[in-house]
């Protein structure tokens, strides 16, 4: 991270989690409706196919900055969002060793941004990890 140190984002993300632990769910798509609803103001208008794709992809990745790396892909009816350098996961890990619920508010916020700026609806296929902490591939199904 450029700004913030890494250290006290992980522990503030484990903080910010486990005080409201009861309501982490509700807490995940109320944070995605957020970023969802700014992506929108930002794009100001309905973006469909790979204008869609670069403009999720710039900010993800220019605004939220919360990897080092995003690709937004599609193809057809499927959409992924590739993550490398991810901020959020290290703070995961500690509440996973903890026996706490991790979050991941990028999931819902890529399916709120296909819903409100492409207006298409879409539905989870999966979140493949390969192993290495911070990276993965958020996979859709565009309907």
């Amino acid at each position: 991270m450029e700004d913030m140190d890494s250290e006290f984002f992980k522990r503030y993300h484990r903080a910010v989690v486990k005080s409201n632990a009861r309501d982490v769910e509700k807490l995940k798509s109320r944070i995605g409706s957020e970023w969802a609803n700014e992506f929108r103001a930002k794009t100001g208008s309905k973006l469909q196919g790979e204008e869609f794709n670069r403009a999720l992809e710039d900010y993800l990745g220019k605004e939220l900055r919360f990897c080092n790396d995003v690709k937004v892909r599609g193809e057809g009816e499927d959409l992924s969002i590739e993550v490398a350098g991810c901020h959020i996961c290290h703070g995961n890990e500690v509440l996973k060793s903890e026996g706490e619920p991790a979050l991941c508010p990028i999931v819902p916020t890529g399916l709120f941004s296909i819903s409100r700026v492409s207006d298409r609806k879409a539905s989870l296929e999966g979140v493949r990890k390969n192993g290495v902490v911070g990276e993965c591939e958020i996979c859709y199904k565009l309907n």
